[in-house]
């Protein structure tokens, strides 16, 4: 596949949207392949993927060898739940023109997504063998490795991604990535330098505010990081993140009943994320409302099993409870 016939084809689609918001059609022409990777199903109207999914399908009749159509149904089947046709289908893309980055790059975010861990990082892997110097995939594998709990590879894997950022946008997300990957491995200072230089980069990028806030609260500067928090829900008030900072603001401060609110303003946007259900459970058990705690950190260790920290909170939440009895 022509590179820049596929990134066209790209910004086409983008363009077309199908069934994004006005602002993001009014953008959309200047995104990169690797921002239209990133984009999330809550920017997209469902009816209207549904139309593009069928309207690929009959294309890709016509053309079975074309990768972009594979690549673009494979992108909107992931983006309307379909994780096994998604699959399929960029694997053939992939298969078509081995060596389009992105196209490996979407793979394996599938793969992420449905659990197949081992076989997204091949993909991600090729990835960057495939174009070593692009900021973007170091980014999104460092994405991929600090989600699974690889943060040593995902520290270098952001650090490479920050030497090949192409704009001050990219190096302020790309340091937001590096300081939470920080503040994980204890090292708050560096995570500090990481945040701060990214919200000087771009204060507009709500993660690099919500970066800045957690580590601000390691530190023990409950009011600045406050101040920061406030700043994220301003920016993204549609952020399950911006939300979570805010409410653990809130909380460090003493301001728990306002922070249950943000939790709950957290899961309402996101009803299966197990860190909102745990940080609702912490807020309501802080508050004295131990019976609530536990129902959120029970559904939040039924939405991820893994997540300790519910599971700790869980057991103290219940001996809490059998001592009160």
């Amino acid at each position: 596949m022509n590179s820049q016939l596929y990134n066209s084809g790209l910004r086409f689609l983008v363009v077309l949207g199908l069934g994004m918001s006005h602002c993001l059609v009014a953008t959309a022409a200047q995104m990169t392949p690797a921002q239209f990777v990133r984009m999330e199903r809550s920017q997209l109207d469902l009816k209207l993927l549904g139309d593009s999914i069928i309207d690929l399908r009959k294309r890709i009749t016509d053309d079975p060898d074309n990768a972009l159509l594979r690549f673009q149904l494979g992108t909107y089947l992931y983006l309307a739940g379909d994780y096994e046709g998604a699959g399929i289908e960029l694997k053939k893309a992939n298969s078509i023109a081995p060596l389009e980055p992105y196209a490996h790059l979407q793979l394996a975010k599938v793969l992420d997504f449905i659990g197949e861990h081992g076989e997204a990082l091949k993909q991600f892997r090729r990835a960057v063998e495939i174009a070593p110097n692009n900021g973007e995939i170091h980014f999104l594998f460092a994405e991929s490795l600090k989600r699974g709990g690889n943060v040593p590879e995902a520290l270098n894997e952001y650090r490479r991604a920050i030497n090949f950022a192409e704009s001050t946008g990219e190096s302020a997300l790309f340091l937001s990535g590096l300081s939470e990957s920080l503040l994980a491995t204890g090292d708050a200072q560096g995570s500090l330098r990481a945040a701060r230089k990214a919200v000087s980069l771009d204060a507009s990028l709500a993660r690099a505010q919500t970066a800045l806030t957690a580590v601000l609260l390691q530190i023990g500067e409950k009011q600045s990081a406050l101040v920061t928090a406030r700043q994220a829900v301003l920016l993204a008030p549609d952020a399950v993140d911006s939300h979570l900072a805010l409410g653990r603001s809130l909380y460090a401060n003493g301001e728990r009943t306002t922070a249950v609110e943000e939790f709950k303003a957290a899961v309402n946007l996101d009803p299966v994320s197990a860190q909102a259900r745990n940080d609702l459970g912490y807020a309501f058990y802080g508050s004295g409302d131990i019976a609530s705690a536990i129902a959120e950190y029970r559904l939040a260790l039924r939405l991820n099993p893994k997540l300790e920290a519910a599971r700790n909170n869980l057991e103290i939440a219940l001996f809490s409870l059998g001592s009160k009895k």
